[in-house]
C-alpha cells in the first residue's frame, strides 16, 4: 500500500490535503450565511430578522477565531511583530462591541470587524507570517459572507425593522 505524501492526512479513512479540507470546511462555514438567506426569504419579515441576528452572533464567533489564526500564523512563524499582534486583536474586540449594541449598529460593527481581520491578514501576507494559500481562502470567504449579509439586510429593511 502507497503511503500518503507528508501534505496528506487521513479523515474518515480518506486521504485528504489540508488545504482541499480547509477549502470544504470553509464552505461548510459559509453554509449557515447562505441558508439565513432562504430563511429570511422564504419567511415573513420577522423571521428575517431572526436571521440576521443569529448570523450576526456567528459572525462575531467567527472573527473572533480569525483573531486566534492569525496569532497561531505569527507565533509558529516565530514572526510576530508587537504591532501585528495587537492588531490582531482588535476585529475581536471590534466584533465583541457589536454583539453588545442594538441593530443595525452591531450589523456595521461586525462587518466592519470582518473587514478589518481580512486587512490585518492583508497586511500579514505582506508581512510574511500569512500565507497565500489561506489569503486566498479568506478572500472568498470574506466576500461571501458580506454577500450574504447584505442579502439578507436588504430584506429585513425591505420586509419591516430589526
Amino acid at each position: 500500500m502507497e503511503q500518503p505524501k507528508s501534505s496528506q492526512k487521513h479523515f474518515l479513512g480518506l486521504t485528504v490535503a489540508p488545504w482541499h479540507m480547509a477549502f470544504a470546511l470553509g464552505a461548510l462555514a459559509v453554509l449557515p450565511f447562505v441558508l439565513g438567506i432562504y430563511y429570511a426569504y422564504s419567511h415573513g419579515p420577522f423571521f428575517a430578522s431572526r436571521a440576521l441576528t443569529w448570523l450576526l452572533a456567528y459572525l462575531g464567533v467567527i472573527v473572533g477565531f480569525v483573531g486566534g489564526i492569525q496569532w497561531g500564523r505569527m507565533l509558529a512563524r516565530n514572526a510576530a511583530p508587537p504591532q501585528d499582534m495587537v492588531l490582531a486583536i482588535v476585529p475581536p474586540l471590534v466584533a465583541w462591541a457589536g454583539l453588545l449594541m442594538n441593530s443595525p449598529w452591531s450589523l456595521f460593527l461586525l462587518l466592519g470587524a470582518l473587514i478589518l481581520g481580512w486587512l490585518v491578514d492583508e497586511h500579514g501576507y505582506r508581512s510574511g507570517w500569512q500565507g497565500w494559500l489561506f489569503l486566498q481562502l479568506r478572500r472568498v470567504l470574506t466576500a461571501a459572507v458580506i454577500l450574504c449579509l447584505i442579502i439578507i439586510s436588504w430584506r429585513v429593511l425591505r420586509g419591516g425593522g430589526i
